[in-house]
């Protein structure tokens, strides 16, 4: 067991309705994982799975063309999403443009954290039917968390999800469930399932 076990925390997954991740879950040979929050599914997103993602894999999606416009505004969207200023680091430009033309079905979330105690920093982005409707939301690690405008919060809420009482978001979703993302790959549903 490493020092920092306990107090890491990283993730890195597009969240959505079931049946809205269930043809991009099947695309890139992967499983999307039951959260907690009705009906929402998480698909844990390793470096891997993202370096296999590719733009050719639309066509498992039944999708001829890009959506959202031309191929040209498609890559200045993936350059916003995948650049050094987006904060995020495992999105590839091929995941992006597949989670785009997923949430055609239904909205899509992307959503990254990485967090050392309380040093860190998390980013989203959010699609809906075919197209970026926000994002890249960024907390950079120098800025104070505020779980209203945290951009896990924001995409969680893009999705329906609603905090009770104390438990925000995140909480309400299960995401906290597992420390890693890798640990999300064993996870089979909801703790007692």
């Amino acid at each position: 067991m490493t020092p920092d076990q306990g107090l890491r925390y990283e993730l890195a997954g597009v969240i959505g309705g079931a049946d809205a991740l269930a043809a991009l879950a099947a695309v890139l040979g992967a499983a999307a994982v039951p959260l907690d929050a009705a009906g929402l599914a998480l698909l844990p997103v390793t470096p891997e799975l993202s370096a296999r993602a590719t733009p050719a894999a639309l066509c498992g999606l039944g999708s001829a063309s890009l959506p959202g416009g031309a191929p040209l505004d498609a890559q200045r969207r993936e350059s916003l999403l995948t650049g050094p200023e987006s904060g995020f680091g495992v999105l590839t430009p091929g995941l992006a443009v597949l989670v785009e033309a997923a949430s055609v079905r239904g909205p899509l979330v992307y959503v990254e954290a990485d967090y050392l105690g309380r040093d860190g920093r998390q980013t989203a982005a959010v699609w809906r039917a075919g197209a970026l409707v926000a994002g890249p939301l960024l907390l950079g690690s120098r800025e104070e968390f505020v779980s209203a405008t945290a951009p896990v919060s924001v995409a969680l809420r893009a999705l329906g999800v609603v905090a009770t009482g104390r438990r925000d978001e995140f909480v309400v979703a299960g995401l906290g469930r597992h420390r890693r993302t890798v640990d999300w790959l064993r996870s089979d549903g909801p703790p007692g399932d």
